[in-house]
């Protein structure tokens, strides 16, 4: 018998007891389901963290901060002589020169303490206002363009849902206006207003959400403001700083600029770092949905075990007469064996193909509900190498599961199964 043959035969016998076979890959179904569903969860909410990560920077970009004294092992202790007058919660010119010159580091953006307290814009209503130099943001911008770190001119990004509080119709009616922010000098108490002009609306970004970006020239203008009246120790000092590195550097140099700036006293951290824990909730919630999918498996797999054991019992005498007529004991293993295969390929394809469909209405419903403002997440998305592995692995344990019946199906002798009533 060929191999197309003991197909042909074990899809034959599956259709013989149509009921049992339906009712085994039900289980198959389901579990198929939820494992779908919940990888495609995982592929979809973790390429849109990746995608975040990599719209400012990804792996080239690190978050400088002061070290405010807590390492793996603990709170260090306090020492005179390494502290310095801000308590070590600010950084200096003097930090700025030493991360520049860290090898492997090809830009520094200071992130400057001031900040401003509101905006305002054609319908001269105040709203607070989070800024922060933009860092080289791409793939950001939902409309217009990103800010000119060269143009003198103070340039914003404005976050999107601003857009219609400050008083504008649409997001391309909010390019090139002009609004007004408000800022506070913490020497005199006087606030005064800085204009800027609106050269694009900001997307949502898991690192930067809520956050509008401004050029350097609006940076150093409110800069100066706010530092003027200070004491020289006061002035010239920040909250971080953001160093960018060539695009072509790799994940270990990136590693050992890292540990580099981290020997200085400051602690380092990458945006994938940043992120980190919200991967590891993605993975765990996921982790938990997969193992309630594989107990449907595990289920499903004593029911292949009973559907099969139950076909060499009915099939005993017909198994007796193939083997008479020269069937080899390892063929009747394989025609047992790839009928529970196929139970498995069967589930397997129809509870994705279930999943697919399944998918792409939570997204749409998701979309118009409690995704909106999410732009770029699919909560549910899929690739071909995640269905085919999920196959395999079902095809796999149904085939673990059938090789209890058909070890017994090519153990039987010929001539006890003949005469088996």
């Amino acid at each position: 018998m060929k191999f197309v043959d003991i197909i042909k035969t074990a899809t034959a016998n599956l259709l013989r007891s149509k009921t049992r076979t339906i009712l085994t890959m039900i289980a198959i179904f389901i579990g198929a389901f939820t494992i779908a569903m919940t990888i495609g969860m995982n592929i979809g909410v973790n390429d849109f963290v990746t995608q975040q990560v990599g719209s400012i920077g990804g792996e080239q970009t690190l978050f400088v901060q002061p070290d405010v004294g807590t390492t793996e092992e603990g709170p260090q202790k306090y020492e005179a002589k390494t502290a310095d007058t801000n308590g070590g919660t600010v950084l200096t010119l003097k930090d700025l020169e030493k991360i520049k010159a860290v090898k492997g580091i090809d830009a520094v953006t200071v992130i400057p303490l001031s900040s401003a307290d509101y905006i305002s814009g054609a319908n001269h209503q105040k709203y607070v206002l989070s800024t922060m130099v933009d860092v080289g943001a791409k793939n950001q911008i939902a409309t217009g363009r990103s800010v000119n770190q060269d143009d003198k001119e103070a340039e914003i990004t404005l976050e999107k849902d601003l857009v219609k509080a400050l008083g504008y119709k649409s997001e391309k009616a909010a390019l090139n206006q002009t609004v007004e922010i408000g800022v506070t000098s913490p020497a005199t108490g006087e606030q005064k207003t800085f204009k800027a002009k609106i050269v694009g609306i900001k997307k949502f970004t898991l690192v930067q959400g809520g956050l509008s970006t401004v050029n350097q020239a609006f940076d150093q203008a409110t800069t100066n403001f706010h530092e003027a009246g200070l004491p020289d120790s006061m002035k010239n000092q920040y909250y971080g700083f953001f160093t960018n590195s060539k695009p072509d550097t790799s994940k270990a140099d990136m590693i050992k600029i890292k540990k580099a700036v981290t020997k200085l006293g400051y602690h380092a951290e990458t945006l994938e770092d940043q992120i980190t824990t919200i991967r590891q909730v993605v993975n765990a919630i996921t982790g938990t949905l997969i193992l309630f999918g594989s107990i449907a498996l595990i289920a499903a797999s004593f029911g292949i075990i009973n559907t099969l054991f139950m076909s060499v019992q009915e099939r005993t005498r017909e198994i007796g007469l193939t083997k008479a007529m020269g069937l080899s004991r390892g063929k009747v293993f394989l025609l047992f064996s790839i009928e529970a295969i196929l139970i498995g390929f069967f589930g397997s394809l129809f509870g994705i193909l279930a999943a697919i469909p399944a998918g792409h209405l939570i997204n749409d419903m998701g979309t118009k509900s409690f995704l909106k403002g999410l732009e770029g997440l699919k909560l549910i998305d899929f690739n071909p190498l995640a269905i085919l592995s999920i196959m395999c692995l079902i095809m796999f344990i149904a085939f673990l599961a059938g090789t209890l019946p058909a070890r017994r199906a090519a153990k039987l002798d010929a001539i006890t199964a003949l005469r088996y009533e």
